[in-house]
């Protein structure tokens, strides 16, 4: 018999997720982060470009319209949200593929993508993960590519700290340590990435949201 996969579903109760899409409208500034995350990418023309952690692909269309000649690919662990993701990226017409992979490798041989982006997906993540998965986005990363993540981080306000505390006790503390501490950053240059930095922080109802970027050199 398979062996199930283990995962946070996005608003961790798999009964929420037909409202996901709605829930984040209305309680972040959800195009705002993701439009400076993909201007912080530079997708260029014929870049192939992954999206770890899809979602609904909110992230994964918006990718591909900005730049429609890019190959863009979405992957997530969660079957059941990558049926909705589906859904729309037939509503639009676009030419996206999406993978679902079993939470520990990803199925993509080495140096297959040019850019790696991610949104609001780390923090689901046990440090032991966090630092899996990161390995293997270098992996799969060309040489000179980007991985641009957007996602809670520790913030110089008090207020935001204690906003963030109301996430980590609907994700778990567990998932959420590394990114209360501010450690996610230091993570992805531990991963093999350079020039790893924060290019803008968003404070939002529920804690710090920062878009980092890095560099496989």
């Amino acid at each position: 018999m398979e062996q199930q996969k283990k995962f946070i579903p996005a608003l961790r109760f798999k009964w929420l997720t037909p409202v996901y899409d709605f829930f984040i409208s209305i309680t972040m500034p959800e195009k705002k982060i993701k439009k400076a995350l993909i201007s912080d990418t530079n997708i260029y023309a014929g870049a192939k470009l992954l999206d770890f952690g899809c979602g609904t692909a909110t992230l994964t269309i918006m990718a591909k319209q900005s730049s429609p000649e890019a190959k863009v690919t979405g992957i997530d662990v969660d079957k059941e949200i990558l049926e909705k993701a589906t859904k729309k990226i037939k509503e639009e017409r676009l030419d996206i593929f999406l993978f679902d992979y079993d939470g520990k490798h990803l199925p993509f041989q080495r140096n297959a993508f040019d850019r790696v982006i991610s949104c609001l997906v780390f923090h689901h993540l046990d440090t032991d993960v966090k630092q899996n998965m990161l390995a293997e986005i270098f992996r799969v990363m060309n040489k000179d590519g980007e991985l641009v993540i957007a996602d809670f981080g520790r913030s110089k306000s008090w207020i935001q700290r204690m906003l963030f505390n109301m996430i980590r006790s609907l994700d778990g503390f567990k998932s959420t340590d590394a990114n209360a501490r501010g450690l996610l950053p230091e993570m992805i240059s531990d991963a093999g990435f350079e020039n790893v930095g924060i290019k803008n922080r968003f404070k939002t109802m529920f804690g710090e949201v920062q878009i980092i970027s890095a560099k496989k050199i």
